[in-house]
């Protein structure tokens, strides 16, 4: 049975800060939302224990790494069993170039999003991953150009008294 979680206005307003800067100093979340640090820092850990915060993180930016090339390949497998595509998933969960992993609805079973050094590193990642795991029938590569956006922020309305969200899986 899923759970709610009431998020007021103050939380909503914390959210869309940390999703900003989660770096900002407890005291100055605190004086933006007008409430006491003790208060920020509980309210965070709530947020935190219902999983609505499930990490903080830094993010890196690849192509300034060197890794110059994303790839999304839509994948159809041989075999749909629960038990191969959960073997599936917990494969691409291993591969430290696949950055999401989605089963989608249509004419594929799951959407890839990897990032690579080169193509000679995607090559070698689909001799490796894709084609060698004995159950893809089939994949399809796509390559952008351009990266027209990027965002990991959920924007949420600090207008409404209160939101109910629903919390775990």
């Amino acid at each position: 049975m899923p759970k709610f979680h009431a998020l007021d206005k103050v939380d909503r307003k914390l959210l869309n800060l940390l999703q900003k800067d989660n770096q900002m100093p407890t005291r100055v979340l605190a004086e933006k939302v007008h409430i006491s640090q003790p208060t920020c820092l509980r309210r965070m850990r709530d947020l935190r224990e219902a999983g609505i915060i499930s990490a903080d993180v830094a993010l890196v930016d690849p192509f300034a790494l060197g890794y110059g090339m994303l790839a999304f390949l839509e994948v159809s497998l041989n075999n749909q069993s629960d038990e191969h595509m959960q073997d599936f998933e917990a494969r691409m969960a291993k591969e430290p170039e696949v950055m999401q992993c989605y089963f989608v609805s249509g004419d594929y079973d799951y959407f890839l999003v990897v990032h690579v050094l080169d193509m000679d590193a995607y090559y070698q990642f689909v001799r490796r991953v894709i084609s060698g795991s004995g159950n893809v029938r089939h994949f399809q590569s796509r390559f952008p150009m351009k990266r027209a956006k990027f965002a990991t922020r959920i924007a949420f309305d600090e207008k409404q008294a209160e939101v109910q969200v629903k919390v775990g899986r």
